[in-house]
């Protein structure tokens, strides 16, 4: 069995302790594993042998493959975010790749299983942004053969979910507000989920055309919104942190126990719904609002 990691352990390293450990919250249990134990990053958020896709009968593990090539790119990047507070020194190269590095964080993670599983039909699959075509006609494939190859293709999901960020990363042509990184000098306790990027409306699922927030460390987030301000509260933090635990699917990794409880406890004393977080969020860092 291999270890599949959907959120890579070069990214959850960042989120650890001096020891390079976490705490891990379940969420369906309402509490830590294991009395409170630490865990490391390979431990958690991923699926035992999720990438492998089997061709003609035999297990194929190029997805995987495919991933890791990626993660060498994103970790790069990630290196010189950390290393210093400002002045990242990232060319156009590099924001392309951390753009793509969220979109496929997005579709990669079993938060979004559900919206892929949904999509077995072809308008579906347009609404994605995605259109399968012959390659011998060039036309569009006509649905009801489009069906049949699904129901007989148990790869088809597997491909989706890299297929999806490939495709719909155009949409990113159309996407021409800023992208940032911010330095968050005085930072709550590092916190993660298994559902990490926050778009400003997740019902569309549509990360390179939406307002997007993308925890990259405990102190070091990336925005991608219209009409950002420049200046803003840094404890806004404090709620991204919180949509961390409203997202999360099954597992939150935290170096701190009582940041969670605390994140918990304000959300249920202040809030209705993690809509009514997502909104706050964004209207404070939007000039327009």
């Amino acid at each position: 069995m291999a270890k599949h990691h959907y959120l890579p352990k070069f990214y959850l390293k960042a989120f650890t302790n001096d020891d390079g450990k976490f705490f891990i919250w379940s969420v369906k249990d309402s509490k830590f594993k294991g009395n409170g134990k630490f865990f490391s990053p390979s431990s958690h958020f991923f699926l035992p042998d999720d990438n492998i896709v089997r061709t003609d009968g035999m297990p194929d593990d190029y997805l995987e493959t495919i991933y890791s090539g990626n993660e060498s790119r994103y970790a790069r990047i990630l290196e010189k975010i950390r290393a210093v507070d400002q002045g990242f020194g990232l060319d156009n190269q590099d924001v392309l790749w951390l753009n793509y590095f969220a979109g496929e964080t997005f579709w990669r993670v079993p938060a979004q299983r559900p919206v892929i599983s949904k999509t077995t039909g072809m308008n579906r699959l347009n609404e994605l942004g995605v259109a399968v075509i012959d390659r011998k006609t060039h036309q569009q494939v006509d649905p009801a053969q489009f069906a049949k190859w699904v129901e007989s293709d148990r790869g088809y999901f597997q491909r989706l979910r890299n297929v999806l960020p490939a495709t719909n990363y155009w949409n990113l042509l159309d996407c021409n507000w800023p992208c940032t990184v911010k330095t968050f000098t005085d930072p709550f306790p590092a916190i993660c989920s298994d559902n990490p990027v926050i778009l400003r409306h997740p019902d569309k699922a549509d990360p390179f055309l939406d307002d997007l927030i993308f925890p990259l460390g405990p102190n070091k987030v990336f925005f991608r919104i219209k009409d950002m301000r420049d200046v803003f509260s840094p404890n806004i933090k404090f709620y991204i942190d919180m949509l961390m635990v409203l997202q999360a699917k099954e597992y939150v990794c935290c170096i701190d126990k009582d940041h969670i409880q605390r994140l918990i406890a304000f959300y249920e004393q202040n809030f209705e719904s993690i809509e009514g977080v997502i909104d706050f969020v964004f209207t404070h860092l939007t000039t327009s609002s």
